[in-house]
């Protein structure tokens, strides 16, 4: 739907009250140099004080970067709640009104995002995603990681 740059993300996620960050298993393959994407995944949970459910292994990372509230989910489960009139997954107390992506291909991201129901999506990849309400704009993987490091610092303010 619209291409934001990484700050109006950044406001965009702090806009909203239940949101769900949803990493998947590239959170531990995608490394910036010594950086995973992990760590991002992290920071954003942490500074924003985000639920994370997670895919397959990530979700020991994530704890073991200081992600408290974070879970062993299948993307496609939550998102199959989000068809349902009431909210049945534990890792939240309320439906959540964004779920946010990161750690999964473009492929997947999209497709998570198109089939999400009563639930604003963003994607947080190196790839526009316009399926979802909103995405980081196509980027190289190296402005990919400043994407990141720009919506990490935003987030914390």
């Amino acid at each position: 739907m619209s291409a934001k740059q990484a700050s109006e993300m950044a406001s965009f996620i702090k806009s909203k009250k239940n949101v769900l960050l949803m990493a998947g298993d590239l959170c531990d393959k995608i490394d910036f140099g010594g950086k995973l994407l992990s760590d991002y995944a992290a920071d954003i949970a942490n500074k924003a004080k985000l639920p994370v459910a997670a895919t397959g292994n990530t979700v020991k990372g994530l704890k073991a970067k200081g992600v408290t509230s974070a879970a062993h989910k299948y993307a496609a489960e939550i998102v199959d709640f989000t068809k349902e009139s009431e909210w049945r997954d534990p890792i939240m107390a309320e439906r959540p009104d964004l779920l946010v992506f990161i750690g999964y291909s473009s492929v997947a991201a999209a497709g998570l995002a198109a089939a999400a129901c009563n639930v604003e999506t963003a994607v947080l990849g190196n790839v526009y995603a316009e399926q979802a309400t909103c995405s980081l704009p196509d980027a190289s993987l190296s402005q990919y990681q400043q994407n990141l490091d720009e919506l990490t610092k935003a987030l914390g303010n």
